[in-house]
Order: C-alpha cells, then structure tokens, then sequence
C-alpha cells in the first residue's frame, strides 16, 4: 500500500514543476488538481487488504477522482524553481527541463526498489497566475499489477498571498 501511495504522489511531485519557473510562477497560496487514469495495470490492492479495510467500513480509494490541494509557494522557493530538482526524492531525476514562452516540458525518470517509471510533463502557464498540462508515466511495478501507463491532467491556480500558518 505505501508503494501504491508513492506512485500517486507522482501528481505531488511534479505539480511544483508546473509551477517551476522564477519569471513562470507568483509566489504565494496555489491550488494544485491533479487527476489521473491508467490505462495500462492500475492499483492492486490485495484481497486481505481489501477485506481488512471493508471490515473496518473504510472506503476504497477512488485513483482516478481529482485530487487538489494547497501550498505556499515563498518568494525564495520560486526563485530557485527555474530549474525543478528532487531534492526531496533521491530515486528521481530529471532527464528534461525546457521552457519556450510560456510552455514548459520535462521529463523524468524513478527508480526504487520495486520498479522504473518515466514520466513527461508538458504544461502551459495562463500568465503566471494559473497553469494547465498533461502527464504521460510509464513503467513497471508490482503493486501496479506489473507494467503499467497512466495519464493525467493537471492544473493550478494562485490563490493570494500565503498566510502565516500556510508557509
């Protein structure tokens, strides 16, 4: 499951890339969606999982529903997202990063102990206050039932300044 978890937090990491450019994004409070489809394996869940959670009335995750959520965005983190790095995520690495105007395009590549995946990321900013794009991922992992394709569409939105307890 935690495997699982970490695959739909593809959508978390590469949101900030949408927003990843100095002169691209505004700092302050931004509304991230994400929603994704496979179209090739999907979650696998197994059976005693499955039952455990029914048994305790808990409902079984939606994949494909839009997740959206909110973060700061500093003044000194959208100077720095000129060049999207994963700092945070050692198993990552970007392959790809360009922008053309307003388009940006990347391109990266996870590995861990379970699998590969290769993801695109192609994103159109609407000034620097919101931002549209899809996401292709491809790869193999067992807790995706093997190889495995999802798509997705993303999109963001500023929201305003940050507050304190937001930062």
């Amino acid at each position: 499951m935690r495997k699982l978890m970490g695959l739909f937090a593809v959508s978390a990491v590469t949101l900030p890339l949408a927003v990843s450019a100095g002169t691209h994004v505004k700092p302050g409070l931004w509304e991230d969606t994400s929603q994704m489809n496979f179209t090739k394996g999907g979650p696998q869940i197994p059976p005693e999982a499955l039952a455990e959670m029914q048994k305790h009335g808990m409902k079984i995750p939606d994949w494909s529903a839009p997740h959206t959520y909110k973060h700061c965005v500093t003044p000194e983190q959208a100077a720095k997202y000129d060049h999207p790095q994963f700092d945070k995520d050692k198993n990552c690495q970007m392959q790809k990063s360009d922008w053309s105007g307003n388009t940006f395009h990347g391109e990266f590549l996870c590995k861990d102990k379970g699998g590969t995946s290769h993801t695109t990321i192609d994103v159109v900013m609407n000034g620097d206050s919101a931002y549209a794009g899809k996401i292709h991922s491809e790869g193999s992992s067992p807790s995706l039932g093997g190889d495995y394709v999802m798509e997705g569409q993303i999109s963001g939105k500023w929201l305003g300044a940050c507050s304190k307890d937001q930062d």
